[in-house]
């Protein structure tokens, strides 16, 4: 298995975007492996060192998100300090853009997304870790507070904002909105890293982002 998994260690050049947050079809030699999957797949059987963050762990009731503080907290459980490059798996491509999207959003050095479905797993596969209770390190990156857009920004300065159900952006600088976090950070990613178009997320409801309802 880990011979197979050798023989894929190219690093493909991320096309479309830049190479910090990009979609790849390999795996790439010294990344860290975050597997999205549930929990229970990812601990019976993932790439050779994965860690287990399901996307699930990051969200609350209605998807919301938890505060920066616990984000930053979680993922030092999971030993990322955010000067990694990540290689986010996964069999849910939204559940995986998602995990991808919040990585970055958190500041993590170099995320690249694996587009397409994982390698073969066999019997020999071992299982991914799973997060501990504690922190196992301590997350240094800045977050890239620049790419989060909260609702009073929105009323300010009235950007063009982009649903994430499918409309397309018009502008380099559009800000993607949903009814919850969940939607808005996978669609963020498949525009930012997909497409390589500079926008940027309210992670939150689309009604209390245009203070209507949907």
């Amino acid at each position: 298995m880990r011979g197979a998994l050798f023989a894929l260690a190219l690093i493909a050049a991320p096309a479309g975007a830049a190479g910090d947050f990009a979609y790849t079809q390999r795996v790439g030699a010294g990344e860290t492996v975050i597997d999205s999957r549930p929990l229970v797949d990812c601990k019976r059987a993932s790439l050779p060192g994965a860690r287990c963050l399901p996307a699930e762990e990051f969200l609350g009731p209605q998807r919301r998100l938890p505060s920066e503080r616990d984000i930053l907290w979680l993922l030092g459980t999971a030993g990322l300090a955010g000067s990694e490059t990540a290689l986010v798996v996964g069999q849910d491509a939204t559940a995986r853009d998602f995990v991808a999207g919040l990585l970055y959003l958190a500041g993590q050095k170099s995320v690249h997304i694996l587009n397409g479905p994982m390698p073969r797993l066999d019997g020999r596969a071992e299982g991914g870790q799973e997060r501990g209770m504690v922190r196992s390190a301590v997350w240094t990156a800045p977050m890239r507070d620049s790419l989060w857009v909260l609702g009073v920004d929105i009323v300010r300065d009235k950007p063009t904002l982009v649903d994430a159900s499918g409309l397309k952006p018009t502008t380099a600088d559009g800000v993607v909105i949903a009814d919850d976090a969940y939607q808005a950070i996978a669609r963020f990613t498949q525009l930012r890293a997909g497409q390589g178009i500079a926008v940027r997320v309210h992670p939150g409801s689309l009604a209390l982002a245009t203070g209507r309802a949907r």
